[in-house]
């Protein structure tokens, strides 16, 4: 009797495995949904199951669930899988049917793929190492041969696959690894905040460090910690001979070790007293002959031992500590002892003294902390430095010891512990500590009293050190001047360029500055960061997408770094950026969380964000309010005369461009600038006391003619963050300073006029005309669509709109009014040209927008933008300018409807020229090597055209390349409905090449 295909398999593998208690990971959503081909990677435990049982059903689109065995390598019993696993979704009897009538595997694999296709589902085969047999290969490539439909491949060991390959060369694979699986703190935090667990922000940290993110350590660790078996303090240190580690994974680590051998079980006990394993360790150690045989074996399970470096190894810690917790205390102090003797003998003086505090030796320890220890420190080793300083006892604490934890308390931001470090140091240690507290955190005034005593007690060889750092903090305190007489090389750096007003030679030294500071052990170096100084500058000079994008990297190398001063600042230059860019809502969220984040840090934290809550105060009108946080923040800046500056520039900026000018006082902005010698911060200041007060003309024009970028862009420091009333100003001043025009002309051009315009040339407003989809006038400052008054001069503007040279007086009168008499229709049209100039220029000179006279035209010019026209001169431009996809992919389909016949006219062109420019772009999309770019824009055409052949053509052909056969039959057969209600056919080269790809006769 012969098997039915349903025997060789079961219902049960092909069923959505229940996930319960997983938290959302919306990172690796995103990296679920980012590619039609998943492969996840990992060794057991990464929660590969867990991560798409729980996160793909959130993805959109149904999906089926097949869990393979050794059996699924007979491509029979894989498609019989395959066939229950699809059953439930649309259409999935066809598979089973196939197999009922004996179709062969790779049949069937492609019926399966054509219902994915279908229904766009998601198919996940998990433990899917089972495939790498050689029989299999022609049901996978079948299965992953393309459509809308998704197919993950969950494995413990890297996939030889040759359809894989392809695929990844077209960009169809994503890949998930162990290091995407792990959970990150956040996600940690999550997941301990789901089961209950109050953990504080460190000791979340402490418990992904601990586990290293391994998903099934972190939910032994967060349900132990639900069940009050974990002790934080005692969580961090797990070479401090604390048991808890060891004994709460003790599941876990006999699951991990249950089958390995005995002598390779003995090997990874003795050696989990160290953190790092070579051969010539274990050899002089453990009196090991064979280590480097036995390390290579521990290393291939790809689970006890992980290689790093030329011929070093490392266990995870959780299961170093599992195994240490089984060595007798004194084997295990034994074992220490010869490790640092070991390492001491090699020159590594870290492994020697971690080795030594595990073998009891404390002095010695000590010793080799003070000798290394501040070159650990400028290597960004803080932990290690603060961790072992933890372990000393006190017997060997000495005041030495203490500036070094003084130092490492500050490098952590922790200023209030670290004085109280500084506090046990020596004399000259406590001053110089003092010293570098107040320049790190920018509070001058604090370091006057320590670098007088330290000037008195350092000895000759240090006061070049107390020197520089007086000059340092001379800079800080804004008298440059003095500074650079003490220190000259500070006049080559970063902060005397920004505080001199020298921004782009800043810019360019923040920037160099910045280069490979993300990533890698560094000490944070707080207000110096290269990042958060370009992010600044960037914003000063107009660039808010720069200034916004150096925030967030500085925003991530802060919480990498682990430094609160670091994250804070970066989120009020983030919030800088923002309101840079107009946005407000978003700037004061990230004002407010810098505050929150600063509080308790330092003093100098609150400045900003507080300058930044100043100015947004001012801009909705609260006088009161704005100057009560200008005052709050000048509290905070500890003698900083630029930042005063800054200040009070901000918080009048605010005033003024919330349109109370009367309240704006710029007197202490200007003097404390002035003593500062900061050109750009007192350029700032004239165009301010121009834009309020018609102030000094002169000198307003002055800082134009030297900075054009504060009239030109929209900077943290212009007079109006709106181009049209900048412009206004720019006009004004031409005006009133007639013999500074040609200095002008540079800020004219950054803000879009040929020369610097009059003041009738510049109202002070944009006014956008829409004529596509709708027809709407709105102004820059008023959001709402415009009256019309009256109905024709609806009619007059689409038809001043579709001819974008203008027209003569009479066609258009005739064109509006064309049964009118003579007089009547005289009349009405100009009552209507009235009514449209009302629409356009309320509030601007007349003619500002609309010539009048015999030839009648929308005035073009920076001030007035028409939609049409802009997609006039978008559709001109060549396939494949820079940027012109995603712009032709944002336009609305149509013109406005209209009665007037030129308006029709121009909405058939329009309709006709969209999905041409479309296609073309396709076309070259595809000849450059780019299916999805193709498809997108085709699709588009074909949205816009049902029965755009060129556009179809080009879909099909990229359908074709990502190996989708079922989409490229869909886009034919929908070409050949749109043709047929045309009463038309597709043309022969249309045909011929859906044959070619489609493989029919």
């Amino acid at each position: 009797m012969s098997l039915n295909w349903r025997d060789l398999t079961s219902t049960r593998r092909a069923r959505w495995p229940a996930v319960q208690g997983a938290v959302a990971r919306p990172r690796l959503r995103a990296l679920l949904s980012s590619a039609r081909v998943l492969l996840a990677v990992a060794p057991a435990g990464f929660g590969k199951t867990t991560a798409l049982a729980a996160g793909a059903p959130g993805l959109g689109g149904p999906g089926a669930w097949l869990t393979l065995d050794a059996d699924d390598a007979d491509p029979q019993v894989l498609a019989g899988g395959l066939a229950l696993a699809t059953e439930h979704l649309p259409g999935g009897q066809a598979a089973s049917a196939l197999l009922d009538a004996g179709a062969s595997p790779r049949r069937v694999a492609a019926k399966v793929a054509d219902i994915l296709d279908a229904s766009g589902a998601l198919l996940v085969l998990d433990e899917a190492q089972h495939l790498t047999g050689p029989l299999t290969g022609d049901v996978m490539r079948e299965l992953v041969s393309g459509g809308a439909g998704r197919v993950a491949l969950l494995s413990r060991m890297p996939l030889t696959l040759p359809d894989l390959t392809r695929l990844e060369a077209q960009g169809e694979v994503a890949h998930l690894s162990a290091a995407d699986l792990a959970f990150t703190a956040e996600e940690v935090g999550e997941l301990l905040g789901a089961l209950g667990v109050d953990a504080s922000s460190a000791q979340v940290r402490q418990a992904q460090a601990v586990t290293e993110g391994w998903p099934i350590a972190v939910r032994f660790l967060a349900q132990a910690a639900a069940q009050g078996r974990v002790q934080w303090p005692q969580l961090a240190d797990l070479d401090g001979g604390e048991a808890q580690m060891g004994t709460l994974f003790s599941y876990l680590a006999q699951e991990v070790l249950g089958p390995l051998d005995p002598a390779l079980r003995e090997l990874l006990t003795r050696s989990s007293v160290f953190e790092e394993l070579t051969p010539e360790l274990l050899e002089a150690v453990l009196d090991q002959p064979r280590a480097r045989a036995l390390l290579d074996t521990l290393a291939s399970s790809g689970v006890f031992l992980t290689r790093i470096g030329e011929g070093g190894y490392r266990a995870h810690p959780l299961l170093r500590a599992h195994l240490r917790a089984q060595l007798d205390g004194a084997e295990l102090r034994a074992l220490a002892a010869r490790g640092a003797a070991f390492f001491e003998a090699t020159g590594r003086p870290r492994r020697a003294m971690a080795a030594h505090l595990v073998a009891g030796h404390a002095e010695r320890a000590a010793q080799l902390l003070l000798a290394h220890g501040r070159l650990w420190l400028a290597l960004g080793r803080v932990t290690l430095v603060e961790r072992s300083l933890g372990r000393l006892p006190a017997t060997a604490w000495t005041p030495e010891l203490h500036a070094l934890a003084g130092d490492a308390l500050r490098l952590s931001s922790r200023y209030s512990e670290a004085m109280a470090a500084y506090a046990q140091a020596g004399a000259l240690d406590r001053a110089l500590g003092e010293v570098q507290v107040a320049l790190d955190t920018v509070q001058p005034d604090l370091a006057w009293a320590p670098l007088d005593q330290a000037q008195v007690l350092a000895p000759l060889a240090l006061q070049d050190t107390v020197r520089r750092l007086r000059a340092e903090n001379l800079l800080n305190a804004g008298h440059l001047a003095e500074a650079v007489a003490l220190q000259p090389a500070l006049a080559g750096g970063v902060r005397y360029a920004l505080r001199s007003g020298d921004l782009g030679r800043a810019l360019a030294l923040a920037q160099e500055a910045a280069q490979g500071e993300a990533g890698g052990a560094r000490a944070a170096q707080n207000h110096r960061e290269g990042l958060l100084l370009a992010s600044f500058l960037h914003a000063l000079l107009g660039e808010p997408d720069a200034a916004r994008r150096c925030a967030q990297a500085g925003l991530a190398e802060g919480s990498r770094l682990e430094s609160p001063f670091v994250q804070a600042l970066a989120l009020a230059r983030l919030g800088h950026a923002l309101q840079t860019a107009g946005h407000s809502g978003p700037a004061r969220q990230a004002y407010e969380n810098a505050r929150t984040l600063g509080r308790g840090v330092a003093g100098r934290l609150q400045v900003e964000p507080l300058m930044g809550l100043s100015y947004l105060a001012g801009l909705s009108g609260d006088v009161t309010g704005a100057a009560a946080l200008r005052d709050e923040s000048l509290h905070h800046t500890g003698g900083d005369r630029y930042m005063q500056g800054l200040l009070h520039l901000t918080w009048a900026l605010g005033l003024l461009h919330g349109r109370r000018p009367g309240a704006v006082d710029l007197t202490q902005a200007r003097a404390a600038f002035a003593a500062c010698g900061d050109r750009f911060g007192l350029a700032a200041v004239a165009l301010a006391a121009w834009a309020a007060h018609g102030q000094a003309p002169a000198e307003a024009a002055q800082a134009a003619s030297e900075f054009p970028l504060l009239l030109g862009r929209r900077t943290l420091l212009s007079p109006f963050p709106d181009r049209a009333r900048r412009a206004a100003l720019l006009a004004r001043l031409a005006a009133a300073v007639p013999d500074a025009a040609t200095a002008l002309r540079r800020a004219a051009h950054d803000l879009g006029y040929g020369d610097v315009p009059t003041p009738d040339e510049a109202p002070g407003f944009e006014v956008r005309v829409q004529v596509l989809d709708r027809l709407a006038v709105t102004r820059g400052d008023d959001p709402r669509p415009r009256e019309w008054g009256r109905a024709k001069a609806r009619d007059l503007l689409a038809l001043l709109a579709v001819h974008e040279e203008g027209l003569a007086r009479e066609a258009a009168q005739e064109a509006l009014f064309p049964d009118a008499e003579p007089g009547v229709g005289e009349r009405n049209f100009r009552v209507t040209l009235h009514a449209l100039g009302q629409v356009l220029e309320d509030g601007a000179p007349s003619g500002a927008f609309l010539e009048r006279g015999d030839w009648l035209r929308l005035r073009p010019g920076p001030d007035l933008w028409v939609d049409l026209h802009a997609a006039r001169a978008l559709m001109a431009q060549p396939a494949g300018t820079p940027g012109r996809l995603d712009a032709l992919l944002t336009l609305p389909g149509q013109v406005a409807m209209s009665e007037l016949a030129s308006v029709q006219q121009e909405a058939e062109r329009y309709s006709a020229r969209l999905p041409e420019a479309l296609a073309a772009e396709a076309q070259l999309a595809l000849d450059q090597g780019h299916p999805a770019r193709a498809a997108q824009a085709a699709e588009r055409a074909l949205g816009l055209d049902a029965a755009h052949e060129l556009a179809a053509r080009v879909l099909m052909r990229a359908h074709h390349q990502r190996g989708s056969s079922s989409a490229l039959r869909r886009v034919y057969r929908a070409l050949c409905d749109a043709l047929d209600e045309l009463g038309l056919e597709p043309l022969p080269d249309t045909a011929a090449l859906y044959r070619a790809l489609s493989g029919t006769a």
